[in-house]
């Protein structure tokens, strides 16, 4: 459980390599969690299946309600998490891929027509679909075939998965919207600030983020800066400035030696009491209970 955690809280994972820029996580959430996942973007394009339970997903300002057997498509770039619904269970697995995965060597149609337009954003599909329709059942299985191939790995299973990527992109293309709407617009002006505000938290976690200081540095007011970024993430600035924080310092409670009150204050806390009160809010035990255990894995790791 406690790497689970560890792993839930970390947002920038190398997914693939530069040969097979794809791979498939599978994630059981913790139920003590509200913030099922955090609010990131990447690069890569994210296709989920929930494989148990329910929640609520949140992409750039759109909320959905999803179950089991939703599937959740994710452009890339776009702002998403996850909110459990109490102590209700979630979990699913995700197959992320760059774009790049399906690029033509050449300019060709295909190139020009489909797959530009995935990068650009201009490409408008259904985010959730509740498999009902033939084709909506279709991908469905497509996945669970992406899923079982990748974790077999035998021969040519490189090239089954991306002809499977590529059914599942046709048939997105062939039922999907052709108007882009305003709301689906990549460029919200929200969404792109958003972004800015999260950045500048994740170069500055090490000192005091004020909110003033945030309000002057864009421009907005307090309030204003407040209710769209809560919006946008169902966090306020403070929950997810020590929401991150508290990620780093587990990086640093594992790689490191240093004592506790130094990593409070590497990772922006200004005290070692405010710093167990967060860690215990999000981990449910003190940073000293989270070393310990973690010592007593690799102990029994070496058994």
């Amino acid at each position: 459980m406690i790497n689970q955690q560890y792993e839930l809280l970390r947002e920038r994972v190398s997914h693939g390599n530069a040969s097979f820029p794809l791979m498939i996580y599978e994630i059981e959430t913790d139920l003590s969690f509200k913030e099922r996942v955090g609010c990131h973007w990447h690069d890569e394009i994210e296709i989920m299946v929930v494989t148990k339970g329910q929640a609520q997903v949140h992409i750039n300002n759109r909320n959905y309600s999803v179950k089991e057997g939703s599937i959740i498509f994710i452009s890339s770039n776009h702002l998403h998490s996850i909110t459990g619904n109490g102590n209700l269970p979630f979990d699913f697995f995700a197959v992320v891929f760059n774009q790049t995965f399906l690029n033509s060597f050449v300019n060709d149609a295909v190139q020009l027509k489909y797959i530009d337009c995935l990068k650009n954003s201009e490409a408008v599909f259904p985010e959730i679909i509740f498999p009902r329709q033939d084709w909506e059942i279709e991908i469905y299985h497509l996945l669970l075939d992406i899923r079982e191939i990748f974790a077999k790995k035998e021969t040519a299973y490189e090239l089954l998965i991306k002809i499977k990527l590529y059914t599942i992109l046709y048939l997105l293309y062939a039922h999907s919207d052709k108007e882009i709407s305003a709301g689906h617009k990549h460029a919200d002006y929200h969404i792109t600030l958003t972004k800015a505000v999260i950045e500048y938290i994740k170069e500055n976690y090490e000192n005091r983020i004020s909110l003033p200081e945030l309000s002057a540095k864009f421009n907005l007011s307090e309030g204003h800066l407040s209710r769209f970024f809560k919006s946008m993430t169902k966090m306020s600035i403070v929950e997810y400035s020590n929401y991150y924080r508290i990620s780093k310092s587990l990086m640093l409670l594992k790689e490191t030696e240093k004592d506790i009150g130094e990593i409070a204050g590497m990772t922006g806390f200004n005290n070692i009491s405010y710093y167990n009160k967060i860690f215990k809010k999000y981990m449910h035990m003190t940073p000293s209970q989270f070393r310990q255990a973690l010592q007593e894995n690799e102990t029994d790791a070496c058994i």
